[in-house]
């Protein structure tokens, strides 16, 4: 199969970061050209969103939708929205690239945002300036749908270099682009062995059933390509978090001999040079190839305008709202908040729908009444089947708690729930970007 040059042309356009890359020592000025673009109207309200991803994209059309005299600028560094939902099958060969890029100007021009290609990098929470490698631009409210980081420290320390291995050599590909590619040639180019996946602790990873996916639909590409090596997945959970049903279903009856679970694991270590990842139950565990996803993280951009309380990994939010306890001009939305909600395209894309109606609230100065996002999740568990999760969240102001609400639940594999899967990310697709 392999990746093509066309595909590999169609990365290089989305921004992805292919091959070695050198590494430049700089550091950005705080101070530089203010960013001038036009509003809607004199003294329209700006509301600047930093991300273009499922929540971000999202949230610049349909704030313009609802309020077109509002100003909204999109700052993404990529070319084009590459999406992460869906990406697992890609990368065995079951969808094209073509289905998981797509375009952001077509949005931003039928709908009146700007769309501003570029890097930020610092936050002026005094002055209200967001700095980029382009200048700095001045907002009213700032939205930070940046997605997630990887915190390494559990399990590989905290050496640069360790550090360094974990992210180039064994990267966990749940952030879109280059390392994704790096994914994909390593399946495509295993030969025999141990092919193993680690699965984060916790419940504040970027999608839940992501990782189990994943490790199906590999140990499903191996037995179709008779490969003689087998996945390794290392799961700290007792079983899948959603659908455990469903997935331990297509491991005996479909990739059986081809995947092994080890649940209830604690992993103690990593060691790189002798290709082994230690665990407290199961002892050393040896490994030809890794696919490491460890605990997640808030941005560093986040992290850097002091909205992540010490010894957190997550920005302090108003609960219920997306509303920064530090900064009432600030929200955090996607997968970079901190509510227990599932860190997922679906959850993001209809947060951000809520969250638009919240910002045209706030720029009223008044405080807007919540509702909870929804929660619609498939995985593929062979060529054609899948199973889903249907959810909303339910919110309790006494308790200044979150719970799972009108759960629904196939765990079933069908050519009828694929279709619905690829049909869902279509639909997915056109409420962003048509």
């Amino acid at each position: 199969m392999g990746i093509s040059r066309r595909e590999l042309f169609k990365a290089a356009a989305a921004g992805a970061v292919i091959g070695s890359v050198a590494k430049f020592n700089f550091t950005f000025a705080k101070v530089s050209e203010t960013i001038k673009l036009p509003k809607p109207k004199r003294g329209a309200p700006r509301v600047v969103i930093v991300g273009g991803g499922w929540s971000g994209s999202t949230l610049a059309k349909y704030i313009k939708k609802l309020k077109p005299d509002v100003d909204v600028v999109l700052i993404e560094k990529r070319e084009h929205f590459w999406s992460c939902p869906v990406s697992n099958l890609w990368l065995v060969g079951l969808v094209d690239l073509e289905f998981l890029l797509h375009d952001h100007r077509p949005a931003a021009e039928k709908y009146g945002y700007h769309l501003l290609r570029a890097t930020a990098y610092h936050i002026d929470r005094v002055g209200r300036y967001v700095y980029t490698d382009l200048g700095k631009i001045h907002y009213d409210f700032l939205v930070l749908a940046t997605g997630i980081d990887y915190d390494y420290s559990q399990w590989v320390g905290d050496d640069p270099k360790d550090v360094e291995i974990a992210k180039t050599k064994y990267p966990a590909a749940f952030v879109p682009g280059g390392e994704q590619i790096t994914l994909k040639k390593k399946i495509e180019n295993f030969e025999e062995g141990n092919f193993v996946i680690t699965v984060p602790p916790g419940l504040d990873y970027r999608c839940l059933p992501g990782p189990y996916e994943r490790a199906t639909l590999i140990a499903w590409y191996f037995k179709q390509n008779e490969i003689p090596g087998k996945v390794i997945l290392i799961d700290p959970h007792p079983q899948p978090p959603v659908k455990a049903e469903g997935f331990h279903k297509a491991w005996e009856e479909y990739v059986k001999d081809y995947l092994e679970y080890y649940p209830n694991a604690t992993i103690k270590g990593v060691d790189f040079g002798k290709k082994v990842v230690s665990t407290e139950e199961y002892g050393d565990i040896d490994f030809t190839d890794l696919n490491l996803y460890p605990r997640c993280k808030a941005t560093k951009l986040i992290f850097d305008a002091d909205l992540v309380p010490k010894g957190d990994r997550w920005p302090s939010l108003r609960w219920p709202y997306n509303i920064s306890t530090k900064d009432s001009h600030i929200l955090c939305t996607g997968d970079a908040r901190n509510h227990p909600f599932s860190k997922s395209g679906n959850t993001a894309n209809t947060e951000a729908h809520k969250v638009a109606k919240q910002i045209i609230e706030l720029i009223k100065g008044r405080m807007p009444d919540y509702e909870a996002p929804r929660t619609l999740c498939y995985s593929a568990v062979d060529k054609g089947k899948a199973v889903w999760v249907d959810l909303t969240y339910k919110y309790d102001p006494k308790k200044n708690t979150f719970q799972f609400w009108n759960v629904k639940m196939d765990n079933h594999p069908t050519h009828q729930n694929w279709r619905a899967y690829i049909e869902w990310a279509r639909a997915m697709y056109r409420d962003m970007f048509s």
